[in-house]
């Protein structure tokens, strides 16, 4: 081996591995391979206690189960154990006949990376997710589009630019040749990822929300922190839709808060999203993306990207959960 790749190899051992937690052995197999290509150690386990131990051990940069690890009293304690040792992240994956944990998960805070769609559409997610996580590098859609892919922008430098920026993405969308639903499914999306960075993410210095009353019809320049960037791109896999405000005044458990609303089954309210509280649209959002993705930078910029897979009817992807990811920057190493 090459002296600069044991180098690499010898600071990646000092980060940390990933810990796989499943009971089917064949998902570990699969799971092994597809995060093998982070260069990262990588240990695979049935169960709960095996996982403590080997965390006792080793402390992992990294840990990817089975959801329904973290849904009881032993995987929550786990979870908690992993939270106190410095693992600073947990990815869950979900199938399509179990789903009736999510609500409660996201209620008390255990979960903030879920990754819900079947292979192969999983290790795409997951490749993605992982060397986010493990780089903490965690900004920008091209993250998720082929290599090469552009991404058209729009600043939004008056309140009146909404309507036109997102007529623009619209006629754009269509113009990819992906079809009149997910037009408008980018046309909602655009639309309130747009409008919650206009009204709800502009805080001052006594924390309070200082636009999210100001009538939506008015006019107002936009300057300094209070300009709004907006990024979308497509590669044939995935439509991105990706908003940028540069207050970072999202709140985690604000976010948790509405997925754990618009999970439940049945809900019935998912339109109140539009006006309650800090509100954001959020479970509209989410019920229209098949990956909502939160790029948070507490007290300077949160970045918010939907991505629809166009390659798929939604019939075809409707019996699997919508993936989500809760990304906060930290410091690098």
């Amino acid at each position: 081996m090459a002296l600069s790749a044991l180098r690499v190899q010898g600071e990646l051992e000092k980060l940390g591995g990933i810990l796989i937690v499943h009971a089917d052995r064949k998902a570990q197999r699969v799971l092994h391979r597809i995060l093998g290509a982070t260069l990262h150690t990588v240990d695979a386990v049935d169960q709960v206690a095996q996982a403590d131990k080997l965390m006792e051990q080793r402390k992992p940069a990294l840990i990817v189960v089975d959801h329904r690890v973290l849904a009881d009293v032993a995987g929550a304690a786990f979870a908690a154990k992993a939270a106190r040792l410095g693992v600073e992240s947990i990815v869950a994956l979900m199938n399509e006949h179990d789903q009736t944990e999510l609500p409660g998960l996201l209620e008390n805070g255990a979960l903030t990376n879920l990754l819900g769609n079947p292979m192969p559409l999983l290790a795409e997610e997951l490749t993605v997710t992982a060397l986010k996580l493990l780089r903490r590098d965690i900004f920008g859609l091209e993250k998720y589009m082929s290599w090469g892919v552009e991404a058209r922008e729009l600043m939004l430098e008056d309140t009146r630019d909404r309507p036109d920026a997102v007529e623009t993405i619209t006629r754009d969308v269509r113009e990819f040749g992906v079809g009149p639903r997910v037009a408008s499914l980018a046309t909602l999306i655009a639309d309130e990822l747009v409008s919650n960075a206009l009204y709800n993410a502009p805080r001052n210095e006594r924390g309070e929300h200082y636009r999210a009353s100001e009538p939506r019809d008015s006019a107002r320049k936009l300057e300094g922190k209070e300009r709004i960037r907006l990024r979308y791109a497509c590669d044939a896999r995935y439509l991105a839709i990706e908003v940028t405000d540069w207050f970072g005044s999202i709140e985690r458990g604000t976010i948790l808060k509405y997925l754990a609303k618009c999970a439940h089954p049945g809900a019935s309210d998912k339109v109140d999203f539009r006006r309650t509280g800090a509100g954001m649209g959020l479970g509209l959002v989410y019920s229209c993306c098949n990956h909502l993705v939160f790029n948070l930078a507490p007290g300077e910029r949160n970045e918010v990207i939907g991505l629809i897979d166009v390659r798929f009817k939604p019939a075809e992807l409707g019996m699997f959960g919508s993936s989500f990811n809760l990304f906060v920057q930290r410091a690098a190493c």
